[in-house]
């Protein structure tokens, strides 16, 4: 983006040489939460967006480094020498400014250029931009904020509150939100969307929570590798980190010391920094805040409340609903996987954090982690600034869509991609008022349609209990696809629509090419505990333990039927007979799976496939912990990954793990491969492949209620009547 012209200077902020001589980066291998703890007190740091158990690279001084060998902790060295290793960064940076690519983003800014920044948006857009003053720090500095608005009254407007850097080393967490304000202001009068969302809307942006601490990231005698604010801790560890200082759940264990020296130092109290204290009262000051997101470095992630524990938060269907929008919008515009769930799934409990508290006040707040997912870690190279700030703007315009709806649709299994021909395929749903609304449960329908013109019959979805609906979608017997959207009243008469303007959802038609249900041994090839059998409820150390029966029937093959996958695992391997699908076209495979498996920092579970007997592709791996306690149905394209290969074989995976916790692995149960139909007709009653008079007999001669699925009911109402007659004449 090119708003403003680019402000060029000699970066110099290389640190004292010297400052980290006798230190060095290592990976640890930490085994339990007492090393852990024990490392934190001896004033071992993480590199890491946190320390916890398992791998995670730490800066050790020799004290740390004779302590490990003393407990036995496995590290390996990367960087001996630091000092180097930051200098070779500046280097990268300064030819990064000096090349330009990507404008104002092409390296990272300082506090006063973001504050120039600010003014200068400001300046070119007065009526829907104003820059105001948050608070003041522990060293004068000013935490500015920018507020983002159509003109007129904004009393009533929603409200959504975005932040980044309070931890001071994570430099990507200051650009992402000044590329966002830089979008909504260039879109202003543009592009209609971001204008009919700052009529509603009042987006609230505090690029630099923590300015004391970020300046010390830069300054000659400062330090790279700083975290906390800079409070004056009477002693030779200053800083409380901001993200702990918070009042819910404050100083409660998790992830937090009470030593100034720990990066995860509390402070003396909830809310004693003026920086905490300053976004405490920001957001007490906005009366209808419905949503915020902290933007932090680095792991990619979206992360939901709670952060302090495994409870479920309020609205939880909601939460997730926005979590996946936001992921999902992220993915689509580099490829990037930012997993969404809970830091207790994800990462770890924290307790004192600033998205707890908001959630506790109503609001729907998450944490979004930025690149990388690891190395470089908070060093992300310039060129990634841009990219990154891209798809992050896709996930914060994904939250100001959902706000904008006062309903959430969401389906906890999915929406199915295909279905057997001439069945229904069940749509379990989530239906809940975001805000005030009051539904009309007995309103809820389904629209849907045989191929992608024509009207759209209705059918009633089922209201099961609370949110929970099931919609039944029909699928055709000549292989149309179903195009269907979803719609509910509410008491103020509006009519509440998914998903949203015209679009629609599809339903392929599928035919089957080989199936497995499981209820008598396949005899696939197997490795480690992989086996056929009854699951036996065992297991879920960490997780859920297994199923008692199969999906449906009473067998499945699972890794360690009788409980937990070990740990240290190699890969172990499930693999299908070779299946022939010559002259077959986009493939699809789907079971129903029950999994539980720890985060891929540790361990992993994946999918792999191969087609004439070449190289394994991986066609699906954990990107988070997976704790399924029901069967879920999961299903994936292998067309792309198999092109046109005559032969395919499937390979289920459990393994590598680590040395730590223990999860109850992989069940399997009713395994289908599929391939799509292409080839049906709209309007072909009989799948003859033409449209033509029979078509029209056969609807004359089936006059009246259909019963399930109809061939001749084309408009799939459950009645063949004059609309299915009009359906075939206008596709003769």
């Amino acid at each position: 983006m090119m708003l403003f012209s680019t402000i060029t200077i000699t970066i110099g902020a290389i640190l004292s040489a010297g400052q980290y001589e006798g230190t060095s980066i290592v990976r640890a291998h930490i085994e339990n939460q007492k090393q852990l703890n024990t490392l934190r007190e001896l004033g071992a740091r993480s590199l890491d967006c946190f320390d916890h158990k398992g791998s995670t690279p730490m800066l050790f001084d020799d004290s740390h480094i004779e302590f490990a060998e003393k407990m036995k902790i496995d590290f390996e060295v990367l960087e001996t020498n630091i000092d180097s290793y930051i200098l070779k960064y500046e280097q990268s940076r300064e030819e990064a400014r000096m090349r330009g690519l990507g404008g104002w983003y092409s390296d990272f800014k300082t506090w006063n250029e973001v504050n120039t920044r600010l003014n200068q948006v400001e300046q070119a857009y007065p009526n829907i931009a104003s820059v105001f003053t948050v608070g003041v720090t522990h060293e004068g500095r000013n935490i500015n904020g920018i507020r983002i608005t159509a003109p007129g009254d904004s009393v009533g407007r929603k409200q959504v509150l975005w932040n980044g850097c309070q931890h001071a080393r994570e430099w990507v967490a200051v650009m992402v939100p000044m590329y966002i304000i830089d979008a909504l202001v260039e879109g202003w009068n543009v592009d209609s969307e971001i204008t009919t969302i700052l009529e509603t809307t009042e987006i609230i942006i505090v690029p630099i929570v923590n300015p004391d601490g970020y300046e010390f990231t830069y300054a000659p005698n400062g330090d790279r590798f700083w975290r906390k604010n800079r409070r004056n801790n009477s002693g030779s560890c200053e800083g409380v980190d901001l993200n702990r200082n918070w009042g819910f759940a404050w100083n409660g264990g998790d992830s937090t010391s009470t030593n100034t020296c720990s990066d995860v130092y509390v402070g003396p109290s909830a809310f004693s920094e003026p920086e905490a204290q300053a976004m405490r009262d920001l957001v007490v000051s906005l009366p209808n805040l419905v949503a915020h997101i902290d933007f932090h470095s680095y792991s990619q992630l979206v992360l939901e409340p709670w952060a302090s524990s495994n409870n479920t938060p309020p609205r939880v269907d909601i939460v997730k609903a926005l979590s996946n929008d936001i992921s999902d919008a992220i993915l689509s515009v580099h490829g990037e996987t930012y997993a969404a769930g809970t830091g207790g799934d994800l990462l770890y409990l924290a307790d004192g954090v600033f998205p707890d508290w908001v959630t506790d006040r109503g609001a729907l707040s998450y944490t979004i982690e930025l690149r990388p997912t690891g190395s470089p870690g908070f060093d992300l190279p310039p060129n990634e600034i841009l990219p990154t700030c891209e798809e992050n703007l896709a996930g914060a315009m994904a939250m100001l869509r959902f706000i904008q709806n006062s309903v959430s649709f969401s389906f906890p299994n999915g929406v199915p991609g295909f279905g057997l021909a001439g069945e229904m395929q069940t749509l379990p749903i989530n239906i809940e008022p975001v805000f005030e609304e009051v539904l009309l449960e007995n309103t809820a329908t389904l629209h849907v349609r045989y191929g992608s013109n024509g009207p759209f019959a209705t059918r009633s979805i089922q209201h099961d209990s609370g949110t929970q609906y099931t919609a039944q979608i029909p699928i055709s017997t000549c292989g149309v696809n179903s195009e269907y959207w979803i719609s509910i009243e509410s008491t103020d008469g509006e009519t509440h629509r998914y998903p949203l303007g015209e679009e629609v959802l599809q339903v392929g038609v599928a035919t089957e090419i080989q199936n497995w249900n499981m209820d008598t041994n396949p005899n696939w090839q197997t490795s480690g505990l992989w086996s056929w059998g009854t699951p036996t409820g065992g297991g879920g150390q960490y997780g859920n333990p297994d199923p008692t029966t199969g999906a449906t029937g009473q067998y499945v093959f699972g890794y360690n039927l009788q409980g937990d996958y070990e740990n240290n695992l190699a890969e172990k391997h499930l693999v299908t007979p070779t299946i022939n699908v010559s002259n077959q076209q986009n493939i699809q495979l789907q079971f129903d799976r029950y999994l539980n498996v720890e985060q891929p920092s540790y361990d992993h579970a994946s999918i792999s496939v191969r087609g004439d007997g070449g190289a394994w592709s991986t066609l699906w791996t954990n990107t988070s912990v997976i704790e399924d306690s029901q069967w879920v149905s999961v299903s994936y394209d292998l067309s792309q990954t198999i092109g046109t290969a005559n032969t395919v074989e499937i390979r289920w995976t459990m393994g590598t793990t680590d040395s730590a916790w223990r999860y109850s692995g992989w069940n399997i149960d009713d395994v289908q491969l599929l391939a799509l139909s292409n080839t049906a007709i709209q309007g072909d009653v009989n799948c003859d492949g033409v449209v033509d008079v029979s078509d029209l007999l056969n609807i004359i001669s089936n006059w009246g209620f259909c019963e399930g699925i109809c061939g001749a009911d084309t408009v799939p109402d459950g009645s063949i009547n004059v609309s299915d007659l009009l359906q075939v004449i206008g596709n003769w």
